[in-house]
């Protein structure tokens, strides 16, 4: 048996055949990660400043303050402002003394104050006594007043015992009709006056004064009680208890005599017997003290007070005494001043 062996040799490639058309394009791969962040660029170049806003409101003015000395006031510094801390307020030199540069509350009719009590408060040390212009509250009209301004009370009444204007039985306790109000001085004078104030003034504080013809001085003394007015206190004839003793209202003269019981003191202080009219003859006052000989109120014989009267005797201020009183028998009127805050 004969074996063929067969070698088979590669021939030479042939020239390449065209190229074909392109086939689809593939599926979407899946999303790469991100990418590290790149350098900051460089800083760029400034742009145009833009144009100028409109200019905002007017601020408040600002306070005057002088230069230099300004505790002294003379001819060289006149016309110099300086704003005086402790009292709020911008002063002025006249040449002499320094003077609130705008008006104070209670110098005009247009600006009052509320009382004599906030001109004391406002005015401080620099408050002087005389007429201002005070209005109590809105449904009033600006009205003067006496203010001891340094204190702060306000005058209501001033009453001339040797007169029966202010008597007990004088409408004037009851009514609200002024009297003599455009008497008024910057002074604490002796011409009688009733002011708006009797009716329109609250208070927490009397200031109950009596100057004797003899005596040129008044003395004074305090009394703590609270009312709306004056007025609402007297005007309905109820008698209204005050508790300072005796030796206070006393107090109010350089002398005086009262008798040993009784000893009733107040608003409207009369007998305690009403049902007789010879009773109401007897001594009463509408602000004050009467006493009695006997051990009751029935029948007064004496007193000191403001609004006074006892049978026909002529004493609207001041002490009157009969009927065995410590002091032996006495009729002192004086000039009688109701100020209240």
């Amino acid at each position: 048996m004969c074996v063929y062996l067969v070698v088979t040799v590669p021939g030479v490639s042939g020239a390449a055949g065209m190229k074909g058309e392109k086939g689809e394009s593939g599926e979407n791969g899946t999303k790469g990660n991100t990418g590290l962040r790149g350098k900051i660029g460089l800083k760029g170049v400034q742009g145009v400043t833009g144009l100028a806003g409109p200019p905002g409101p007017r601020g408040p003015p600002g306070i005057a303050r002088s230069l230099g000395n300004t505790k002294l006031c003379s001819i060289v510094s006149e016309g110099m402002l300086r704003y005086n801390q402790q009292r709020k307020w911008v002063e002025y030199c006249n040449g002499a003394i320094w003077l609130a540069l705008t008006p104070l509350p209670g110098t005009s009719q247009q600006l009052p104050a509320s009382s004599c009590k906030e001109i004391a408060i406002r005015y401080r040390s620099s408050s002087r006594n005389g007429k201002y212009w005070i209005k109590p509250s809105l449904h009033v009209s600006a009205f003067q007043v006496y203010c001891d301004a340094y204190n702060g009370w306000t005058l209501i009444m001033k009453i001339n015992g040797r007169n029966q204007n202010f008597a007990y039985d004088s409408a004037l306790w009851s009514n609200k009709d002024t009297f003599n109000s455009g008497s008024l001085t910057s002074s604490l004078d002796d011409t009688e006056a009733k002011l708006a104030s009797y009716w329109t003034l609250p208070f927490t504080e009397l200031r109950l004064g009596m100057k004797e013809y003899t005596n040129g001085g008044t003395r004074w003394i305090t009394v703590g009680y609270s009312g709306s007015s004056l007025y609402s206190l007297i005007a309905d004839g109820r008698y209204r208890r005050t508790n300072i003793g005796e030796y206070r209202w006393r107090s109010l003269l350089s002398r005086s005599s009262l008798q040993a019981n009784c000893n009733k003191e107040g608003f409207n202080a009369k007998t305690s017997d009403t049902g007789s009219s010879w009773a109401l003859t007897h001594a009463r006052v509408r602000l004050g003290f009467i006493a009695n000989e006997q051990k009751e109120c029935n029948t007064p014989d004496s007193f000191v007070g403001f609004g006074t009267a006892f049978k026909s005797v002529t004493n609207s201020a001041g002490n009157f005494a009969t009927s065995r009183p410590d002091n032996g028998n006495l009729n002192i009127k004086t000039i009688g001043y109701i100020m209240a805050r």
